[in-house]
């Protein structure tokens, strides 16, 4: 991952260089760790080394320590003090009972946003499924995650009920969404699966459609939860 001082490009007085090339790095490992941890190359429990893992992708500590702090903060890890960082640890019976409260909070919030959404927000979710239809096409299911993501919270805000929006956020925040996300996405097939049940909720919002919006998310969150539960059940132990 060393780049040639040939390709470096020429110095500045801030160190500018040095800091897009630490950050590349810091990005590029974060991305290995997470598609390892998804993929169950690297296993709940597991301690991560900053040592081992600098030398396997040949750097310094530095940009291991901040893909190992973005990854914590992505909920993919925990720090526990004078032990190390481990690979977050799944309960099962824990995130399928927060998958079924999820499925509740999501739907309401469907429903709400199909008699409350107005242009502007339509606009929104067109260029967000937009977005989500090339990253399909891609096969890129990292970006396909994030967009995802970005999706369900503009539903959660748009409901326009503030304690309904605190409730998704604590839920992303338990579910570890992002973890979980990238788990599912990379079960063949699903992120086609899941663009064509993003695209019913739309339609049902497009239309104002409360019973159809609330009924189709309900769908989504439903099957996401069904195929993660399969997912998880085959490459982890739990």
């Amino acid at each position: 991952m060393r780049v040639p001082r040939s390709e470096r490009g020429p110095a500045n007085p801030g160190g500018l260089v040095e800091e897009e090339l630490e950050g590349s790095k810091k990005h590029a490992i974060a991305q290995q760790l997470r598609r390892d941890i998804a993929a169950g190359v690297i296993k709940p429990g597991e301690k991560l080394s900053e040592a081992r893992l600098a030398a396997r992708f040949g750097v310094s500590r530095m940009p291991v320590r901040e893909a190992l702090k973005e990854l914590e903060s992505a909920g993919f890890l925990t720090v526990e003090h004078r032990r190390g960082t481990f690979v977050k640890s799944l309960r099962r019976h824990e995130i399928l009972d927060l998958f079924e409260v999820r499925e509740a909070v999501e739907g309401m919030a469907a429903r709400l946003c199909a008699g409350r959404g107005n242009n502007e927000f339509l606009t929104q979710l067109d260029e967000i499924m937009a977005e989500m239809s090339l990253a399909v096409e891609a096969a890129d299911s990292d970006g396909y995650s994030a967009i995802d993501a970005r999706l369900h919270a503009l539903i959660a805000a748009g409901s326009g009920n503030g304690r309904l929006l605190e409730h998704y956020n604590l839920l992303v925040q338990q579910l570890n969404r992002g973890y979980l996300s990238s788990i599912v996405t990379r079960r063949a097939g699903r992120m086609r699966r899941s663009f064509e049940e993003h695209r019913a909720v739309v339609q049902a919002l497009h239309a104002h459609d409360a019973d159809a919006a609330e009924s189709a998310m309900r769908v989504h969150v439903r099957t996401g939860r069904a195929e993660l539960q399969d997912e998880v059940a085959s490459k982890f132990d739990l």
